[in-house]
């Protein structure tokens, strides 16, 4: 196998191949599980996968548990987490994306004293970088995890900011992939009614009949193009009597965070 013929070659280069030899099975391990999805993968699939061992490969996803890049579920099934990728995206200085973002969300969480999340599109996915909880007693909790597209009321905002239909098709096929299966008709005509009514309002919404309410907005870079979101939501009961307050407060953190982004 190549794989194998790649790692043989980093074994034998030298002082330090040892750990350079398991840095690259870590490597391969997380992009297998990552390429899992909504699935997951079993000990067996990523030995199989990778023409590994059955313990070599248990050795390397307890490690990549253990230092936080994967969970394991009941079942025994591995899932990668949200760590890799905010170290993706958290460079030093200006284009450290969280950061520039968190003073905003920091002003809108004393503004609303909800809870927020902030999250990026990274193929049919979001990616969620920062999350703030809410003082109040009753809470809304919501998985950090990332998440396809079309699951997450931040992708329905970054799906409906896009102009192009064809960009379109292509980010919601990414987001059936991520989640490991289609959508069935309904779902997408539901899909695409909820992309064309936060297209509308300039916020998207989603409804999982959790009493749960969601105000999401996009976040655009300097060319215009959604690349991230800000979503506040909380208790239904709570946030609808002021929803208007809650708009109007997100869309001004979003596009302040997107002017910060054109300079």
């Amino acid at each position: 196998m190549e794989i194998m013929n790649e790692s043989a070659e980093i074994t034998s280069a030298g002082p330090g191949a040892r750990t350079s030899s398991s840095l690259h099975r870590g490597l391969l391990v997380l992009e297998v599980v990552a390429q899992s999805g909504a699935k997951g993968a079993s000990v067996t699939e990523v030995a199989t996968r990778l023409d590994f061992d059955k313990s070599t490969a248990s050795r390397t996803l307890s490690t990549l548990r253990s230092i936080g890049y994967l969970h394991q579920d009941a079942a025994r099934r591995y899932f990668s987490t949200s760590k890799l990728s905010k170290l993706a995206v958290r460079r030093p200085g200006e284009n450290d994306f969280a950061a520039l973002a968190r003073e905003r969300l920091e002003d809108l969480h004393r503004q609303v004293d909800e809870a927020i999340h902030l999250a990026i599109a990274d193929g049919g996915e979001m990616l969620f970088l920062d999350y703030m909880q809410t003082s109040k007693v009753v809470r809304s909790e919501e998985s950090t995890k990332p998440r396809p597209l079309h699951e997450v009321a931040v992708g329905i905002a970054v799906l409906a900011a896009l102009d192009d239909e064809a960009r379109i098709d292509e980010l919601i096929a990414d987001s059936e992939r991520a989640a490991g299966e289609a959508l069935s008709a309904r779902e997408r005509r539901t899909l695409d009614h909820e992309i064309a009514r936060a297209r509308e309002r300039g916020w998207a919404t989603l409804n999982r009949d959790d009493d749960v309410s969601r105000v999401a907005v996009a976040i655009a870079n300097r060319d215009g193009a959604p690349i991230a979101a800000i979503c506040v939501y909380g208790p239904s009961y709570r946030l609808d009597p002021i929803q208007e307050t809650i708009v109007q407060a997100t869309m001004a953190s979003a596009s302040d965070l997107s002017t910060a982004l054109e300079q």
